[in-house]
């Protein structure tokens, strides 16, 4: 069972605080634009999350994205950095909002918007979970165009919610720990602001102006609002094809609505999306729960989560009374209830299916909630992962099929191996050989074939009755191919039937090249090729299919070596042996032999096998390190010519074979014989040459 365990969004504001007070107070922000990216022109940017302290100016790359956009408005929740990217194109634009995870950065979600979600800044509330924001207007729904909104906008689907026209827009929204909202507009007027019903009290004025949208961050540890100021100097542009931006930084003690400038950006940052790490809950609410552990039956959807309530306060203080707590599980209710400061907790509930859920443990009392404390684990049963790998082999008119049972999930869940089963499919014939089983070592009878003919086996795995994947086996050639045989490489399957075995395991194998170049014919043409190593003395093999041999038979192996360098030699040997495996290759038909010429080599090899039987005819390279290429064509296998011998009619053809002989006398197995042979009848007076 794999669980992790998160840390609530505020604890992580904490924690990201206590290190930022480290190296000084620190802001957040996206920063989408600056004086200086606009003189490399419209494509280039350096967009991202960037930090920048509190006291005097700097500018630090958190993580650089594209997506890390909040032009169009941006907020930190308890659980992910929110942001809005607005792509003006003049006559229309591309809108889309993001999450992303703040621990790391990494992208979580994107959802496609609407004008209507384009916000000029935006807010977090921890006490109602909503993001409040100074929002466009959209003529779609009856709005005047060119307004602006105080309303709420909802992460999941895009949809935003209305709650009060706005004359003048606000450049910069926050809110405190108490989920007091504030905001300052473009005349530079610090409002206090009901969520409720959107109607405001102005505190103060900022005495400046802006005319452009910005971002702005209440500071929670120390009461202190935090504002953007952005102008656009409109003047810039004949001279420069583009306008200089000018921003400057400013702090509001909420407690008084004073207010000062700190410092001015030094390259116009165009920004949205800030936010200060720091503590969300009200000093008096409870602290966050500790130890919390989850107990689940393995497979079950019911189970407990156990934790111990807090015996202090988010401020410090002791802590007493009954404290409320309500654990959701994917946003549904799992267990609510209340306990004492300090108790330990065991609280029962259900999920309604399997899969992966987040755990959300939330505590109040009259002073409000504490931070949230998190759960993530996979319910139930899991899905098994896909088969690695399987065998086939066979032997004695059988194929034998094992592979292991998966040992592990795709999210690390449970999973009982006995509730895995498994339907098995011959092809190419398409026969299904097994139904319904949970055995991973089976048979299937299949005859030695007339012709050579590839067979595999799909594996189909289900879990609990239910499809999960597909395996399927490599090819198994079995039977043989016919003499003469020829293979010129120009189709593109020309490999389909050869075995290639990288020994070495360097990955620079054999493989089909469509435009060999033979430098000495100015030719491009299909080959086998070894491409070398740089490294590595080569080590690999290609072996033919099967072929059926009559011991006493001669045969020749015909075929063309060319390389692409005549100064760094390659070599190549050649054999023969009872199986398509190195080991196996127990026949020399050419000694390692070294080849550095432009101008092919036809190579013709003779040999005779001791024993009638199927046999593999393997190449090998095995040239030094750091070579040239090695090429191989026009591949053909067949009777030695000097053993040929016309057809015979035989006199009387019902008469029963008892005898086999090949051409040169010797006596071969009745099923082996193959090509021209000889027979000897019943009646013992009749001798007759036939070709099979």
């Amino acid at each position: 069972m794999r669980i992790r365990l998160l840390v609530s969004a505020a604890a992580a504001m904490s924690a990201l605080a206590v290190f930022s007070q480290d190296a000084g107070k620190m802001i957040y922000v996206s920063v989408y634009s600056t004086n200086e990216w606009k003189e490399w022109g419209d494509t280039y940017s350096e967009t991202g999350i960037y930090s920048f302290p509190l006291d005097s100016y700097s500018r630090t790359l958190v993580k650089e994205d594209v997506d890390l956009d909040a032009s169009g408005g941006g907020t930190m929740t308890e659980d992910f950095y929110f942001c809005t990217k607005e792509m003006n194109y003049g006559a229309w634009a591309d809108i889309t909002h993001f999450t992303f995870k703040p621990d790391t950065w990494e992208y979580n979600s994107q959802l496609f918007g609407a004008t209507k979600g384009v916000a000029t800044d935006l807010a977090y509330d921890h006490t109602t979970a909503k993001i409040f924001g100074c929002f466009s207007t959209d003529p779609d729904l009856d709005e005047p165009a060119g307004g602006f909104v105080f309303g709420t906008i909802d992460e999941g689907t895009g949809n935003r919610y209305a709650i009060k026209a706005i004359d003048t827009p606000w450049i910069a929204l926050g809110c405190d720990r108490s989920g007091q909202l504030y905001a300052v507009d473009m005349a530079g007027n610090f409002l206090k602001v009901d969520k409720i019903n959107g109607s405001t009290e102005t505190l103060a004025n900022l005495g400046v102006t802006a005319s452009r949208r910005s971002t702005g961050a209440v500071d929670t540890a120390t009461g202190t609002f935090y504002v953007v100021v952005t102008n656009e100097d409109n003047s810039t542009v004949d001279q420069l094809g583009y306008s200089l931006t000018e921003s400057k930084l400013y702090a509001i003690d909420l407690a008084t609505s004073t207010s000062k400038m700190v410092y001015e950006f030094a390259d116009g940052e165009a920004m949205g999306g800030m936010y200060i790490p720091g503590p969300l809950a009200d000093d008096n609410a409870p602290a966050a729960a500790t130890d919390l552990t989850p107990t689940f039956a393995p497979g079950a959807l019911n189970g407990t989560l156990s934790f111990t309530m807090p015996d202090k306060t988010f401020g410090g203080a002791a802590l007493s009374g009954d404290i409320e707590y309500l654990i959701r599980a994917n946003g549904s209710l799992f267990a609510k209830g209340s306990a004492a400061a300090g108790a330990d907790v065991n609280a029962a509930g259900k999920v309604d299916s399997d899969g992966e859920y987040e755990f959300v443990l939330e505590l109040t009392n009259a002073a409000g909630r504490a931070p949230k404390t998190k759960l993530a684990m996979w319910v139930g049963h899991d899905t098994p992962v896909k088969i690695a790998s399987a065998s086939l082999t066979y032997a004695d008119g059988m194929f034998r099929i094992t592979w292991a049972h998966p040992s592990a999930t795709e999210h690390g869940g449970y999973m009982d191996p006995a509730l895995l089963s498994y339907d098995v499919t011959r092809l190419p014939d398409n026969v299904k050989t097994h139904s319904g089983i949970n055995d991973t070592d089976i048979t299937d009878p299949v005859e030695m074939p007339a012709s050579m003919i590839g067979y595999s086996y799909r594996i189909d795995m289900s879990y609990r009755g239910k499809p999960v994947s597909s395996f399927t086996t490599d090819t198994y050639n079995l039977g043989t191919v016919a003499l003469p045989y020829t293979l010129d490489f120009e189709d593109d399957n020309s490999f389909d039937q050869l075995t290639v075995i990288d020994v070495n395991g360097d990955r620079n194998e054999w493989y089909r090249e469509y435009a060999w170049y033979i430098e000495a014919h100015d030719l491009e043409c299909a080959a086998a090729v070894y491409p070398y190593s740089s490294t590595k003395q080569a080590d690999d093999w290609m072996i033919l299919p099967a072929i059926a041999f009559e011991a006493g038979t001669t045969y020749t192996v015909e075929f063309q070596v060319s390389t692409m360098s005549d100064s760094y030699a390659e070599r190549l040997a050649v054999y023969f042996g009872t199986a398509p495996k190195p080991e196996a290759m127990t026949g020399t038909l050419l000694a390692a032999k070294n080849y550095a010429i432009y101008d092919p080599v036809d190579e013709k090899l003779t040999f005779s096998p001791a024993a009638s039987g199927q046999y593999y005819i393997g190449f090998h390279a095995c040239s030094d390190p750091d070579r040239a290429g090695l090429g191989i064509r026009n591949i053909k296998i067949d009777r030695d010519a000097n053993s040929g011998i016309g057809d015979i009619e035989a006199a009387d053809p019902d008469a029963k074979v008892i005898e086999v002989y090949n051409l040169q006398g010797v006596k071969v197995d009745l099923d082996a014989r193959a090509g021209i042979y000889i027979e000897r009848r019943a009646d013992g007076s009749t001798v007759k040459v036939r070709r099979n």
